[in-house]
């Protein structure tokens, strides 16, 4: 090394890595895409590595470059988080808000959220991973995570913010072949599809409440999928009944291709977490996220209040 690199190079170096893109970058740090090229250049010459493959069509990182990023990634956070305690004591709601979400609950609840709190707080960056894949919050970049089943890692706090109600349905094609159910007992008898959680590999329970009384039930699934909207497909082509949130299904029971069942049953709602690290003190921007989002979601009309 010829070199110690600066505090500067290093973040141009994340940025460039994180977005896949010097031009990207470069707009994020509000400098020229040939002035943070000539930074990630010097890192280079003072590391004497290559640290990106670059061609016409794509950017990656080398080896190398690899390996840099995963070692100066926490240590520069850390500053930039020095940065924000500042910020935090003025009362400045700015910086990066890392947010990870189940895929269909992400595009159709925290995309709307996030819009919201954006244009609220302008000095506010956001990540949204929307996927169905539970994040880490000590190996992924997350800094708050939406989850349908209650963590069991005692260094996550979960916030119940909100419950989806679910419905039971099937096609009315399905339904005049082989009956409906009058009980919950009776799918046991139906073709089910059912849910598999990514993050547990379980099986989603079909669970019903009438007055004081609930029902669990977990019926032999004769097609099991791990996509929600897949599962409503499926039961609107005739394979079975299907137990998803109301807000998936809605456009089926109002197209007509999904019929509910057993309405006198009223099928469990799913009950939605706000997930974030136990062991430190959430800076303002996440704070603030956290007491908007549960006022917000508060409002939602597909949403029972938590």
């Amino acid at each position: 090394m010829n070199s110690r690199p600066s505090s500067t190079s290093l973040v141009a170096f994340l940025r460039a890595a994180e977005l896949g893109s010097f031009a990207a970058a470069a707009k994020r740090l509000s400098i020229s895409p040939a002035a943070l090229g000539q930074t990630v250049k010097r890192l280079e010459d003072g590391f004497g590595v290559r640290l990106f493959n670059r061609t016409t069509r794509k950017m990656s990182l080398t080896p190398e470059g690899r390996l840099l990023y995963q070692r100066c990634r926490r240590p520069v956070a850390e500053l930039d988080e020095l940065a924000r305690v500042f910020d935090d004591s003025l009362g400045i709601v700015a910086g990066p808000l890392r947010l990870s979400a189940p895929l269909g609950f992400g595009r159709r609840h925290v995309l709307p959220l996030v819009t919201r709190f954006m244009a609220k707080h302008p000095g506010v960056t956001v990540t949204l991973d929307a996927s169905d894949a539970v994040r880490d919050f000590v190996d992924d970049p997350v800094d708050i995570a939406f989850r349908i089943m209650r963590p069991t890692d005692s260094s996550v706090i979960a916030r119940p913010v909100s419950r989806l109600q679910a419905v039971t349905v099937a096609a009315a094609s399905y339904l005049r072949r082989h009956g409906t159910p009058q009980q919950p007992r009776d799918i046991e008898a139906h073709s089910c599809i059912s849910y598999r959680h990514p993050a547990t590999g379980a099986l989603a329970p079909w669970m019903f409440r009438a007055g004081s009384r609930e029902f669990v039930i977990e019926p032999e699934a004769r097609l099991v999928v791990n996509d929600i909207e897949t599962g409503c497909d499926a039961a609107a082509a005739g394979a079975g009944l299907v137990q998803p949130p109301g807000d998936y299904v809605a456009p089926y029971l109002a197209s007509g291709r999904l019929v509910t069942v057993l309405s006198a049953f009223q099928a469990t709602p799913w009950t939605i977490y706000l997930c974030y690290p136990a062991a430190r003190r959430l800076p303002l921007r996440m704070r603030t996220f956290v007491e908007f989002a549960r006022a917000e979601l508060g409002r939602d009309r597909f949403l029972v209040t938590a």
